[in-house]
């Protein structure tokens, strides 16, 4: 069978290759730290690898770049995914019965994140979810926060269609509870200042994938604004539980970041292209669940059909057809339903004027029960012909 073209309509994959790095092959594999090391350093060491300092030098130059653009004071990306990091900055940020304040799977928070934070002997309170808006209710939030005095606050945002502000969730908090934003779903738009800055919210530290939103390699990077207690910690667990840092990936991290025309229009089309995208397809009666014009929408579209059986026959219909979205149980006690994400999408070619008739399509596919090859043909020469966003 002849290979399908596909377009990746999901918030959490995204293209690399298409910005085309290329990196020295030589550093694949090599363990290599991201410290600055001089002789007396490596003599005191516990071990030393020769031959390294070039590019440790280079590695810190990336990492002032990339802490620049996010106005952090520190930055390392030595961590080597975003669930990898979850362990690792809270195996070093608390103690075993400590307790900490969750986003929750129920308000969009990543599913796997309680089950960590319960197994690395955390005590985990939960935020409480506003069902009718899509979002966390935070006066009812900050009774728990005045109630139960979390020593940590973590918003971990993997679903949602709305970027929270949570600025007056964190205002008057203890001094001494630390709070860390997860930006994966959002970085680019935040490296770029189409969102607000977490920091800005008042968050102590900023952790992120670099393969979802952002179009860049397997990996995750950890920051914070200003030297606190939180990085210190962070730092210490870093350094006892990351042996290799994969450096090849920091250095393709690096290089992306300096494509920033294209990753201005990208971000910038990637928002447009979800407000759009979801008014075409209400236009052609698919049920989208429709936001509210004075919030600030993110990349991400929720599709609500029926019933489960419904949601997973449009998945796979469109699956046949080479678009991919997420079939998923949805937050807020919606139910099964579809996610869509304009991110790796936008990439590929989608934008304002190809995006009507990708409506029509999904639309075609949502109300036939069956794929006609006549309608397969039409989806694979819209694919076929969308021209790359770096072309």
């Amino acid at each position: 069978m002849e290979r399908l073209y596909q377009l990746i309509l999901n918030p959490v994959e995204n293209i690399p290759k298409l910005f085309q790095i290329h990196i020295d092959e030589f550093t694949k594999g090599l363990y290599i730290s991201d410290k600055y090391k001089d002789d007396e350093i490596n003599k005191q060491s516990k071990i030393a690898f020769s031959g390294r300092s070039e590019y440790s030098d280079k590695i810190r130059i990336i990492y002032n770049e990339w802490a620049k653009q996010l106005g952090a004071k520190s930055l390392s990306m030595r961590l080597l995914s975003g669930l990898h990091a979850h362990i690792v900055l809270f195996m070093g940020l608390g103690k075993i019965g400590d307790t900490i304040l969750l986003l929750p799977e129920s308000a969009g928070g990543h599913y796997a994140t309680k089950k960590i934070l319960e197994r690395l002997g955390y005590n985990v309170l939960e935020m409480i979810p506003d069902n009718i808006n899509y979002c966390v209710d935070i006066d009812k939030t900050k009774e728990i926060i005045y109630q139960r005095e979390p020593q940590l606050i973590f918003v971990d945002r993997s679903e949602g269609i709305y970027y929270e502000d949570f600025s007056k969730l964190l205002d008057n908090i203890p001094d001494n509870c630390g709070t860390i934003f997860d930006a994966s779903q959002y970085l680019t738009n935040i490296l770029e200042k189409d969102f607000k800055s977490p920091f800005s919210m008042g968050f102590d530290i900023l952790m992120s994938t670099l393969h979802k939103n952002f179009p860049g390699p397997q990996k995750a990077l950890v920051c914070s604004k200003d030297d606190n207690i939180y990085w210190e910690r962070i730092m210490d667990a870093v350094s006892s539980y990351v042996s290799n840092l994969h450096a090849e990936n920091i250095f393709v991290a690096g290089q992306i970041l300096k494509f920033q025309d294209i990753l201005k229009t990208y971000s910038n089309r990637m928002l447009n292209n979800s407000i759009q995208l979801e008014k075409k397809m209400l236009e052609e009666g698919i049920p989208v669940i429709k936001r509210a014009s004075n919030r600030i929408a993110t990349h991400h579209i929720w599709i609500k059909p029926d019933n489960m059986e419904q949601a997973y026959h449009f998945y796979k219909k469109a699956e046949q057809c080479g678009i991919l979205f997420n079939y998923r149980k949805l937050p807020y006690d919606l139910g099964y339903g579809i996610r869509m994400g304009t991110s790796a999408a936008t990439l590929q070619g989608l934008n304002e004027q190809n995006l009507p008739e990708l409506a029509k399509i999904i639309s075609d596919i949502y109300y036939q029960t069956e794929i006609s090859d006549s309608l397969l043909k039409r989806v694979q020469d819209y694919i076929k012909f969308l021209s790359p966003l770096n072309q």
